[in-house]
């Protein structure tokens, strides 16, 4: 069976014995060494003791297979486990993408005040689509962003299995040299679901969960944009039900917290300045959305793995036998 890689990065230490879940840490003596911290597997971990008696590694989820639920609440969790970080990583890059975003679409937005609508009722063209580059390229660019941000949060969560921590800076340079095959990546698996939307919407969302994991398996086990579209296939596939309702669960709970965030931009459009306020609302927007999906596909990256290779138990194995040595 092929081992594949949960970090990019080796641990910084020897990991310390592994423990079985429920199982109670030795009694220190007068003549053993000072005991290590030891995770507790049900609230949180794998159930490897720390190398030091470091209570600051967050363990939003741990390592064991879960529901829809557990993913959904698991994607929230990152981010209150480590804001600083995992807020970090998406404002590098989010707020980057929005700012271009406004600027680009600079004209188009000042016209959504009082006086654009005046405009655009006396107006005699009516458009009913209106797709330019500039939409394009955004579109592009937002969704290779999302992939970033999905592969250094998989980054992060792989330290924080390993009992390590590791720096927004680190995590994000880790997805940032993938950044080639990731894009590659991201246009195959549009442009393969770019096929099922010939046959209507419908199988464009019967595609999508084939394609969930793409970034973070790219990002995680170092692979190239085709073999990281074949690796999330191949896991995917196995619980494919699962992932499909999982990802339209994400999807609506996505874009429930878009509006509930954007909200407040709606209400200045009737003023000419209130793009501005709309482009703030979005970029603030990003930071918490991006992020919650980026979650999700990465702790969906790690329950398939779980499932179907025994993640959590070759890491156990792993520390019994590095401590034994």
């Amino acid at each position: 069976m092929t081992a594949y890689p949960l970090s990019v990065a080796p641990p910084a230490q020897p990991l310390g014995p592994w423990s079985a879940p429920g199982a109670r840490a030795p009694e220190p003596s007068a003549l053993s060494e000072p005991p290590t911290a030891v995770v507790d597997p049900v609230r949180g971990g794998s159930g490897v003791p720390t190398a030091t008696a470091d209570p600051v590694v967050p363990r939003p989820m741990p390592l064991r297979p879960m529901t829809a639920p557990d993913v959904l609440d698991g994607s929230i969790a990152i981010i209150k486990a480590a804001p600083r970080t995992i807020l970090g990583i998406g404002a590098a890059v989010v707020v980057p993408l929005e700012l271009l975003s406004a600027w680009l679409q600079r004209d188009t937005l000042s016209e959504s005040g009082l006086s654009g609508a005046l405009s655009a009722a006396s107006s005699t063209s009516s458009p009913l689509v209106d797709i330019t580059l500039t939409t394009v390229v955004l579109f592009v660019l937002s969704g290779i962003v999302l992939s970033v941000v999905a592969g250094a949060i998989a980054v992060v969560l792989s330290a924080w299995y390993a009992d390590r921590n590791i720096t927004a800076g680190r995590a994000l340079s880790a997805s940032v040299s993938c950044l080639p095959a990731l894009a590659v990546a991201w246009v195959v698996v549009h442009a393969i679901e770019a096929i099922g939307v010939i046959g209507g919407l419908v199988g464009e969302i019967f595609l999508m969960p084939l394609f969930v994991v793409v970034a973070p398996a790219i990002v995680v086990e170092r692979l190239g944009p085709w073999r990281g579209i074949r690796r999330s296939m191949r896991l995917t596939q196995v619980r494919y039900g699962a992932v499909l309702g999982i990802a339209l669960l994400v999807a609506v709970a996505d874009l429930i917290l878009t509006v509930a965030l954007t909200g407040i931009g709606f209400l200045f459009e009737i003023f000419d300045w209130g793009w501005i306020v709309t482009a703030v609302c979005s970029a603030g927007s990003s930071l918490i959305t991006v992020p919650f999906v980026a979650g999700t596909a990465t702790l969906l990256y790690f329950d398939l793995r779980v499932r179907g290779e025994g993640l959590d138990l070759e890491l156990g194995i792993a520390a019994h036998f590095n401590s034994a040595q």
